[in-house]
């Protein structure tokens, strides 16, 4: 399995989003805590929307790449900053804990899912309140380029890019997630 990272990519009509990999080890699942680590002066976090793939594909054509997703959920990726080994800022983004992912919600309409309305919350103050088909490259053209590199396959995750604003983690902070008024994603922040 893989998970695959956009930056930016909302709200940023005349920038290309950057890709980066992480290990499957970087899943941190809701209601689990986000135990920050001392490698680096500080660690943020970036809510995302992440989409999750449910079939095996090899240069997927944009026109058919919506047969390629079967659920999205909220999540926020999490970065080192300042971190103190200079021959490893390529794992600033990948290491144990940094892909933070909500429980899934699946949708038999890809429509549906496009404009499901997806609410990240920091502290109980609200951060992003975007949908997938926000996105100034659309899933279809992100998965169809990805597809070129390296196959799809089940399971894999896309977080789609920076749907709010950067926050520094600190002991206490707590992340959630709403869609639909339902909590998919909550995790508290701990030393």
């Amino acid at each position: 399995m893989k998970v695959i990272g956009f930056t930016g990519n909302y709200g940023m009509e005349d920038m290309i989003p950057q890709t980066y990999l992480m290990a499957d080890s970087s899943i941190l699942y809701s209601g689990r805590p986000l135990f920050v680590p001392d490698f680096a002066r500080e660690f943020v976090a970036r809510p995302t929307i992440v989409v999750r793939t449910g079939r095996l594909g090899k240069c997927i054509a944009a026109k058919f790449a919506h047969r390629y997703w079967d659920a999205f959920t909220a999540g926020f990726a999490v970065e080192a900053c300042g971190s103190d080994a200079e021959m490893l800022h390529g794992l600033d983004r990948a290491f144990d804990g940094s892909a933070v992912v909500g429980d899934w919600v699946g949708s038999d309409s890809v429509a549906d899912m496009l404009h499901e309305p997806v609410e990240v919350m920091v502290n109980d103050t609200i951060v992003s309140d975007h949908c997938l088909a926000d996105m100034c490259h659309p899933l279809e053209e992100l998965l169809s380029a990805v597809s070129t590199r390296c196959s799809i396959k089940m399971g894999d995750m896309l977080l789609t890019g920076d749907t709010g604003g950067s926050h520094v983690l600190k002991p206490g902070d707590r992340l959630m997630a709403r869609i639909a008024g339902q909590v998919v994603l909550d995790v508290k922040v701990k030393l």
